[in-house]
């Protein structure tokens, strides 16, 4: 339900003026779609200020030191700089006379970006906010193959050159007297720790359980569970009503194109059964097209989110679905993102593809924009390489916590919390260490957290098709079409990008049929009808050329940031 921006000054004290514009800036972060009055939590105490924008009853301050999210357990010294990391998901800004430490969650589940100069250290969960306190903006054209070839910000940049962004279970640190920052990170590694299936799926377990146990304190009727036809929210679900039993006060919500709900296997309608099942409240919210303009739906998902991610789907109806939870009185989700494996890693191309984290030069229709049309080079960072000994499922699960997590996933968390709080218990530091040590048999495909979920959940069928039409769909819409057109032809789209490049855009983009959907589904049986091994030795050298519209679509992304 917020976005902070937490401010240090060197020399000055904070004074009515910069206690004005950190409400205007509060202000300018509001949703368009959210009735007034939305309050705001505007602090000044020497030389910290603070503003944070739709503040939630869960917020918890200790003088100049402030917690947004939830811990999971006990931490009495949460707010003393350079104190033990808390778990928990969480943004947390904690300050004394000497020092203020600046500390993401376990997974960086709510990104957190920084300023540092001369006389100004800024840290946010907003770029925006950070850039309106600064006044100026310096855009990063390092981004541009980026957006290009993923869909987000890539694995460490910010829309401005001068940002930084802090990393999973990490935290930056003013030294107040010398003016200088430093950081420190846990380690993230996966290393097999030698215990048999059955040790490992009952620590894993044990961790899972004392996780869910520390939700105790959260109010249900503030509070609802997002559940899919999948295992994860099911998971979390499962774990809550064994672990509380009366859960009355609790509710569920799914959403998704308004027929979904009537398809055998859909998301939708797998979710409300299980609901059903297991005796908790229900809602299914529908997220086809809005009635207000295709511009503004679009501006205000990329506003939300502040253009670091691409998946539009589940935002058409402009957020309606979040203006309605938020003027509801709910205070927060409990998401289900998660770190337990992924797909089977068949080559450093499969994996780089699984994880969303693939490079231009792999992507047959981006193989040669750096040289043909003069953007920036991209190139893995070295730390996110495969590094010697690990095996490719270790990296491509290892690539999953410091890049998916919290680029993608963190992402898409983003586009929420100007509406409502967002929680991730399976994404806490005691179930991420123990993931790390499970054998790759054990992480791909989720293995063994599927087996876990079977073995306490109800036996209803998992869902085989989502609730909300794929983006190739949305994309090619005619509204859509001619809104990327206009502004990929537009003057100020060729000084970003070229008019080479604007051409080679245009040419790709193509409108959609009322046969789309129907070729969609034949495309994807015929792909189930390709033998396995035949897919597995495509994959390995293979990554498919991006659709036009996507490619557009991203290219207007960063026209209009």
């Amino acid at each position: 339900m917020s976005k902070v921006i937490y401010a240090c000054s060197r020399n000055r004290a904070f004074d009515s003026k910069d206690k004005m514009r950190i409400l205007e800036i509060c202000k300018d972060l509001e949703p368009d779609n959210l009735s007034p009055p939305v309050n705001h939590k505007i602090s000044i105490h020497d030389r910290i200020a603070f503003g944070v924008m739709n503040p939630p009853k869960s917020i918890v301050c200790s003088d100049t030191s402030l917690l947004l999210g939830y811990l999971y357990g006990q931490s009495n010294r949460w707010y003393e700089p350079l104190s033990e990391f808390p778990d928990g998901s969480y943004a947390l800004f904690r300050d004394s006379p000497d020092y203020l430490e600046v500390v993401s969650d376990p997974a960086a589940s709510r990104t957190i970006w920084y300023y540092f100069d001369d006389n100004l250290f800024i840290s946010s969960t907003s770029q925006r906010a950070i850039i309106l306190f600064i006044g100026n903006f310096v855009f990063d054209e390092r981004v541009i193959p980026w957006v290009l070839s993923t869909g987000s910000l890539g694995p460490e940049l910010s829309w401005d050159k001068r940002l930084q962004r802090l990393g999973p279970d990490s935290s930056v640190i003013l030294d107040k007297k010398n003016w200088s920052i430093s950081t420190k990170q846990t380690p993230i590694n996966f290393a097999e720790v030698s215990r048999s299936d059955s040790e490992h799926q009952r620590l894993l377990t044990d961790s899972i359980k004392r996780t869910i146990a520390s939700l105790k304190d959260i109010n249900y009727n503030d509070w609802v569970l997002p559940l899919s036809g999948g295992y994860d929210s099911r998971g979390i679900l499962c774990f809550i009503k064994d672990n509380e039993g009366n859960t009355e006060e609790l509710k569920t919500i799914t959403w998704g194109l308004k027929d979904a709900i009537k398809e055998q296997g859909n998301d939708a309608k797998v979710a409300k059964e299980l609901a059903r099942t297991l005796g908790v409240h229900h809602n299914y919210y529908h997220t086809n097209t809005s009635e207000e303009p295709i511009e503004k739906i679009i501006d205000r998902f990329i506003l939300c989110g502040e253009g670091r991610i691409d998946h539009l789907s589940g935002y058409m109806d402009g957020f309606e679905i979040w203006r309605k939870l938020h003027e509801d009185g709910v205070q927060g989700i409990i998401r289900g993102d998660e770190g337990f494996g992924w797909s089977p890693a068949l080559s450093e191309l499969s994996v780089l593809q699984s994880v969303g984290c693939n490079l231009c030069s792999n992507i047959p229709n981006l193989k040669n924009i750096t040289t043909e049309y003069g953007f920036s080079t991209q190139e893995l960072p070295v730390d996110l390489e495969m590094k010697e000994g690990e095996s490719l499922e270790q990296w491509r699960d290892r690539l999953y916590h410091v890049f998916r997590l919290p680029t993608i996933l963190a992402a898409l968390s983003d586009l929420k919390f100007s509406y409502v709080e967002v929680i991730n218990p399976l994404i806490s530091r005691s179930i991420l260490h123990q993931v790390r040590e499970l054998p790759d048999h054990l992480r791909t495909n989720k293995v063994l957290f599927k087996s876990i979920v079977n073995t306490i959940g109800p036996n209803i069928a998992y869902a085989d098709k989502g609730a909300n039409l794929p983006p190739r769909d949305i994309l090619r819409k005619k509204e859509v079409v001619n809104l990327l057109k206009q502004k990929i032809q537009s003057e100020h789209a060729r000084d970003i990008f070229g008019p080479d490049f604007v051409s080679f855009i245009l040419k790709g983009i193509k409108t959609g049929s009322v046969n789309q959907a129907s070729k969609r589904s034949l495309e994807q049986k015929i792909i189930r009808l390709i033998p396995p091994f035949i897919k597995n030795r495509v994959s390995k050298v293979y990554s498919p050329a991006i659709d036009g519209n996507i490619l557009a679509f991203r290219a207007y992304i960063i026209i209009r940031m």
